[in-house]
């Protein structure tokens, strides 16, 4: 019986997620040039929706992070060992789809293929740490950081796209306004109008500005006080706002006004409540640790590489004159 060829080598794994990634580029580029060539072609605008892309790079980037993790895993546990394992988060995606435990498609398939390619990663991180030289380990670890910092990115991503909470809602000055199904309340405290910048034409300045400062309720207690601005630029004939914005371990709060009505003391607020926010924030962080370690490995082995033929024409000049 003749040996069968093993599936799972470095050329087919490379040649796999290569072409899985020109495969997601490419659609990414056709959704991106399709407006323009429809205003090029018809005049007609057209604007794609973010659930446009998601719908169609989703699969393209599971089966990606699905490659990725193989390439990690094949050349220490094996082909079969490998294939069992990424076969059994696989099912396990495919049994949270069935269950659905987190009450969302997207999240309930990503999650799992996610937690593959994080398992894999720390399971090389510890790898690259039983490495003789520093600078060798240094320098994996390094990319790894990097790879698990764009895990993280894309699990912050998918969590805070699909569970995002966003409502609006017209709230009096000395009343409290409630969004239905965020944790936050707000109560408008005052609302103050004044020019600002050089007089402009007919105005005593170049904008005009109405200061609102809020009171922000957290499931019923007070939480914090914050402020936001509506201002109409007579200068460039535009109005534009500012926006209050919260982060923490957990979420992220976005208020911004949207209209504003003097005469009743109204003003119409838009809130959003983004969880699991720091996953995209710190597998930001991840990446730029591991750029700048990557970076500062590479420096030095360049140098020690530059330092040796120097030492050698030394003592190979000492050894001529004697």
């Amino acid at each position: 019986m003749k040996n069968k060829r093993p599936l799972l080598t470095p050329k087919n794994n490379m040649l796999a997620t290569v072409v899985v990634f020109l495969l997601l580029a490419a659609i990414i580029l056709v959704g991106m040039l399709t407006p323009l060539i429809a205003k090029l072609g018809t005049g007609t605008e057209i604007r794609l929706e973010p659930s446009y892309f998601n719908a169609r790079t989703a699969l393209p980037t599971a089966a990606l992070v699905v490659l990725l993790s193989v390439c990690m895993l094949a050349g220490y546990l094996g082909q079969r060992n490998t294939l069992t394992v990424v076969g059994g988060y696989i099912a396990l995606a495919a049994f949270f789809a069935f269950i659905s435990p987190f009450r969302n498609l997207a999240i309930d398939i990503s999650v799992p293929i996610i937690a593959l390619a994080v398992f894999a990663t720390i399971y090389k991180i510890g790898k690259a740490l039983k490495k003789d030289s520093f600078r060798a380990t240094a320098r994996s670890v390094s990319a790894h950081l990097i790879h698990l910092g764009i895990l993280f990115i894309l699990l912050g991503i998918v969590l805070s796209a699909n569970m995002k909470m966003e409502g609006s809602n017209t709230v009096s000055s000395g009343n409290i306004g409630h969004f239905p199904g965020q944790d936050y309340a707000i109560r408008v405290n005052s609302m103050n109008s004044y020019y600002s910048g050089d007089p402009y034409q007919n105005y005593p300045g170049s904008s005009y500005i109405t200061e609102v400062n809020l009171d922000i309720y957290r499931k019923g207690a007070y939480f914090q006080e914050g402020q936001v601005q509506y201002v109409t630029d007579f200068k460039w004939g535009q109005s534009y706002t500012t926006t209050y914005i919260h982060r923490s371990l957990t979420e992220e709060l976005f208020i911004a006004p949207r209209a504003i009505s003097l005469q009743k003391g109204e003003i119409d607020l838009y809130m959003r409540t983004v969880p699991y926010i720091n996953f995209l924030w710190g597998g930001f962080y991840l990446m730029v640790v591991g750029i700048i370690a990557l970076i500062a490995a590479d420096f030095g082995t360049t140098r020690k590489t530059q330092e040796k033929p120097t030492k050698s024409r030394k003592n190979g000049t000492k050894g001529g004159s004697r």
